[in-house]
């Protein structure tokens, strides 16, 4: 009897405007509608990163949606980008999504403006999508790494930058330290007592 089972494995789809205009694909408001409706169908561990250069969909499910986010892209572009200049690519394991998110970081890398926006888009979807199990903290380890190998090779564009971004979404929010400061105010008259 096979010991095989199907795992559920973080996949993506990388979509690319061909063109010499780079412009976004999607509206801010229109990503959040059309992220929302993949979530719905899809499941909640799904992230749309949409930037200048293209829209990479990352999702984590046994089934391959690839065929169902290419359709649901191209009818949410439907009337604003020539359909034709469009370009999928699929990735359907995990290494296959690791292997074009480091080559992505790494050419990004290569034109330093590109690369510090990128960095500060995923730092900020990371924040906001803090309750994602498997997508996030799979592809932040992708890019930690990434990040690692570029400082260490001294390729790392702005990399004062980019830490200051990482480390500002570090911060607790005024709640939290706000709850520190009382348990230590009231930890130190315990001991005063």
């Amino acid at each position: 009897m096979s010991t095989y089972t199907h795992i559920e494995s973080i996949k993506s789809v990388n979509i690319r405007f061909i063109g010499l205009k780079r412009r976004l694909l999607m509206s801010s408001s229109m990503v959040s509608i059309f992220q929302s409706f993949l979530r719905e169908s899809i499941g909640q561990e799904v992230l749309v990163v949409n930037t200048n250069i293209g829209m990479e969909v990352y999702y984590y499910s046994k089934n391959d949606y690839s065929k169902f986010i290419k359709e649901s892209v191209l009818l949410y572009t439907l009337s604003q980008i020539d359909q034709k200049k469009l370009r999928f690519k699929n990735h359907l394991s995990k290494e296959e999504v690791y292997r074009s998110f480091c080559e992505a970081l790494f050419t990004f890398s290569k034109y330093p403006q590109i690369f510090l926006a990128y960095s500060k888009k995923f730092i900020h979807l990371k924040r906001n999508n803090e309750s994602s199990k498997y997508v996030i903290p799979i592809l932040n380890s992708f890019f930690v790494e990434m990040l690692e190998v570029l400082n260490k090779t001294g390729k790392m564009p702005h990399f004062d930058k980019i830490d200051k971004a990482q480390k500002q979404n570090q911060i607790p929010d005024r709640d939290q330290k706000v709850i520190k400061d009382l348990v230590s105010e009231i930890l130190m008259k315990k001991h005063y007592n």
